[in-house]
This record gives structure tokens, C-alpha cells and sequence, in this order.
């Protein structure tokens, strides 16, 4: 596109002046900006067409403009063909070889635009007021150049500082760090500026007016150049003081809870043991009453009952022993490398009777068995699971199908069977819960399920079941998968 289309087409008023103050080029946008046709401005000077106030700042500008400056932007008013006044918007350059400005105006207010921005930037400044007055924060802003340092009110009333005399410099905040902290805090900012991050965060002790340290966190985003130069810092440190001290106490009831409830586990540890000792004695001398020949008729029934007794007496103890052993988290259990298919056979040999009775497949499947865990927890875990699949089999022989899959340091455990399930829309919320029976017509103590859940979460595990009535049942175990 040559000039000559360009100054025809634009709705910019585009012309170019000589060294005399004369136009000489008009471009056709002069007639809808200004009311003259291109012809009536050639050869005459601007100073004929400007208000005359504004012409001592215009040629002040063009003066320095040939001197020294290469373009240059100009506000000014010209006078329209009718009278009325038009404010122009003009970039200016001059080219000294062709002696000619090249100028490019557009209609615009300048101090009207200027005018907004100020009213828009002293209400985005009422708006960083308002949020400093009602956030619980001390909103900061660094200028890292200049290191200026700007406090929101915040600061003043969570600290108690004066910010009227409180200095503006980095290093009126970091003399109040703890000292134990100013040296982390400190590299800390000066790795985010040297880096190419934007959010910073620490946590740290800072000193109130009063001479009392408060702990904060405190936050921070880096305001960069083009260059990436970190230029500014924007933040709020957060008192949680009280929230620190909440997480202090709940650690020391955490802590005496813990002690209590060891101690209470060894009670009824000791108590359930001493218990059968005399229980045991107490049932010898049953049956030694029993194998008496001049015993009464009438007592012999009394004695029958006893001895119904003191079994059911040593079984509620040898339970209370299997459930403080199951629940007790006090101690930390050691792992060790265990071969899963090899705890599998034992198990198989202890119930050989039972799985030849019921016909009972026992698959094991997994690219390796072989796990890090507790021995004795992992071998209850699968002769309860083991146990209850056969005896609570439907009519068909039980079929068990266990698969291992190990996954970074965790390995998962699907148990599935073909059992009579359990309803867990009815039972979800008490399948391991102790004494807790869905068979009513098999007899069991419904201790199982409850040992199995507390025996895999003792060892940092989790198990997940889904199961439908005659659907049989499957058990998701998930188990930490190594030494530590």
C-alpha cells in the first residue's frame, strides 16, 4: 500500500510538516477531525489551526523534538472548521534527512483519560484498605529495588507496633525474627528472588511490641521484570499462635492417652493371664469331682454345670486376651521377608481335616508371593479369612482365590471365595465389629472379621470388602510392603 492510499484510507489524521511549520502532507481523515479538506491545510502552518494557548507547549515540545528527542507524544487542541475546540493525541518524529516530522494524530482527552485512571487507581487503593482493615492479616509490600517496605494495618494490631514510626526497610522486619529463625527466613526470601518461583511460604517466630513472640506463616508472591529480575514482593503473615498452642495440647492428650491406654492394655493383659491360672485349677477339680463315685445323684447335675462354666469363663479370657493383643498399637511390630505361599501350606496343614471334609480349593496366584510383614499377624490374618470361607460355604465345595500384586512400596491382596456373602446394605456399618454374627443358624463368636481388621491396620494396612448374599465375598487388603 502506497502513502498516497494510506493517507486517504486512515481514520487517523496523518500528515507530515517541514522544518517551516508548514503541512504537507494531509491525510483525508483532516476533514472528519477537523472540518478541512487536505487542500485547505497544505503549505500553512499548524500554528493556524491550533487553539493559541496551547501553541508555546507545542512548539516546545517540536523543539526538542528536532534537537535531541526521536518521537515524542503531544496533547493539544485544535480549533475545528465550526469553532469548536478538538483535543488531538499526536506521535511525532522527526527525520532529519527528509527535514520533515511525520505525524500521526488521533481525537482524545488526555487529562480526561489521566482523570480516570486516577479515580480508578484511588479506588483500587480504598478497595487494598478495606481488605487490610478487615482481614485478620499483615498484608506487606516489598519494593525490592527501592527496598521500601509498606505495612497494611494488620500489622499494627496483631504486633503492636506504631506504623507511623515503624521504618520502611527489609530490615526493620527481619531484626524482630526470632534469632534461631532469621537465618532459614532470610535464605529462604533470597532463594525465591534468585530463583524462578513465584510463591513463598515459611513459618516462623516473630516479636511482638510487648517483647512476646507470636508464630506466623507467612506467604508471599514475586512480582518479576521481562527479564525475570524479581522486582517486588506482595505477602500477609498469619498469627497461629492459638493454633499452635491447640496442636501442642492435643500432642500432650495425645501423648497421655496413649500412656493410659498402654497402661490399661497391661492391666487387662495381666488380669486376663492370672485369671486362667485359677480358672484352670478350678476345672481340674470339676472333672476330679466328677470322676468321684459317691458323688450324690443330686449334685452330679450341679457339677456338670460348673464345669459348662468355668470352659465358657476360659474362653471369654482366651478372646479378651486375643482382642487386647489384636488392638494394642503401643508397641511397633518389627517385618521381616516372608514367602506368602509358604504361610499359605502351614496353614493348609493346620486345616487339613477341615479342607478335605468340605472339598476345598485354595488357589494362590501373584508374579512374586513374597512380602515384607509380621509373621504371626499375616498367618491369623488368612486362617480367619480361611476358616470363615469354609465354614460359612454355601452348597457347593468352598473355592478361595487369592491374588498378589505389588505396586511401589504397598502390595494389594484380592481374597475372593464363593461363600453365602453377607448383606452389607443391612450389616455395612458392623461387619468388623467383635461379636458380631450374620449366620444366625452357623454357630460362631463373631470375633474373626474383628481380629482380621485390627491385625491388618496394626500393620499400617487397610482391608475394603464388597460381598452380595449367595454372591460369595471379596477382601481388598492393602499392606505397606517394606522393611521400615
Amino acid at each position: 500500500m502506497d502513502l498516497t492510499k494510506l493517507l486517504k484510507l486512515s481514520t487517523d489524521l496523518i500528515c507530515t510538516v517541514d522544518a517551516q511549520n508548514h503541512f504537507v502532507e494531509v491525510s483525508e481523515a483532516s476533514y472528519a477531525i477537523l472540518g478541512y479538506h487536505p487542500a485547505e491545510m497544505r503549505n500553512r502552518s499548524y500554528k493556524e489551526f491550533i487553539l493559541p494557548q496551547d501553541i508555546v507547549d507545542a512548539e516546545g515540545a517540536i523543539s526538542g523534538l528536532r534537537v535531541s528527542i526521536p518521537d515524542v507524544q503531544i496533547q493539544n487542541r485544535y480549533v475545528h472548521k465550526d469553532g469548536r475546540i478538538i483535543p488531538l493525541l499526536w506521535c511525532v518524529q522527526w527525520d532529519e534527512d527528509d527535514q520533515l516530522m511525520y505525524c500521526i494524530a488521533r481525537h482524545g482527552n488526555i487529562t480526561e483519560q489521566t482523570e480516570q485512571m486516577r479515580e480508578s487507581l484511588e479506588e483500587s487503593n480504598r478497595r487494598y484498605q478495606y481488605v487490610t482493615k478487615a482481614t485478620s492479616d499483615a498484608i506487606w509490600d516489598w519494593n525490592i529495588i527501592q527496598d521500601t517496605l509498606y505495612w497494611g494495618e494488620g500489622f499494627e494490631i496483631i504486633f503492636g507496633y506504631d506504623l507511623s514510626t515503624f521504618p520502611r526497610g527489609l530490615r526493620a522486619w527481619t531484626k524482630y525474627i526470632h534469632p534461631e529463625d532469621t537465618e532459614y527466613v532470610m535464605q529462604s526470601i533470597q532463594t525465591i528472588c534468585a530463583g524462578k518461583e513465584t510463591n513463598w511460604k515459611e513459618e516462623y517466630r516473630y516479636q511482638k511490641a510487648d517483647g512476646t513472640y507470636a508464630d506466623v506463616v507467612d506467604r508471599g508472591f514475586v512480582i518479576r521484570d521481562k527479564n525475570g529480575k524479581a522486582v517486588r514482593m506482595v505477602g500477609a503473615m498469619h498469627d497461629i499462635s492459638e493454633r499452635k498452642k491447640s496442636l501442642h495440647e492435643m500432642a500432650r492428650i495425645t501423648a497421655d492417652l496413649f500412656e493410659r491406654n498402654r497402661e490399661l492394655h497391661e492391666f487387662a493383659y495381666i488380669i486376663s493371664h492370672n485369671l486362667r491360672s485359677p480358672v484352670a485349677n478350678i476345672k481340674s477339680l470339676a472333672m476330679l469331682m466328677e470322676m468321684e463315685t459317691d458323688i450324690p445323684r443330686a449334685i452330679r447335675p450341679y457339677l456338670a454345670n460348673l464345669d459348662s462354666s468355668i470352659s465358657r469363663m476360659d474362653e471369654v479370657l482366651i478372646e479378651l486376651s486375643q482382642i487386647l493383643s489384636a488392638s494394642n498399637r503401643s508397641t511397633e511390630l518389627k517385618t521381616n521377608l516372608l514367602d506368602l505361599g509358604v504361610i499359605i501350606m502351614q496353614i493348609k496343614g493346620e486345616m487339613s481335616a477341615k479342607i478335605a471334609q468340605s472339598q476345598a480349593q485354595l488357589h494362590l496366584s501373584g508374579a512374586s508371593l513374597i512380602i515384607y510383614s509380621h509373621q504371626a499377624y499375616i498367618y491369623s490374618i488368612f486362617l480367619h479369612l480361611i476358616s470363615n470361607s469354609i465354614k460359612y460355604t454355601s452348597d457347593s465345595p468352598p473355592v478361595i482365590n487369592i491374588e498378589v500384586l505389588h505396586r511401589d512400596d504397598k502390595v494389594t491382596i484380592h481374597y475372593t471365595d464363593n461363600s453365602y456373602g453377607i448383606d452389607l446394605t443391612q450389616h455395612g456399618e458392623e461387619v468388623f465389629k467383635p461379636y458380631k454374627a450374620f449366620h444366625p443358624t452357623l454357630k460362631g463368636k463373631g470375633l474373626g472379621l474383628f481380629l482380621v481388621k485390627n491385625y491388618i491396620e496394626a500393620l499400617g494396612g487397610s482391608v475394603h470388602l464388597k460381598s452380595e448374599v449367595n454372591q460369595g465375598l471379596t477382601y481388598t487388603i492393602t499392606l505397606p510392603n517394606s522393611m521400615h
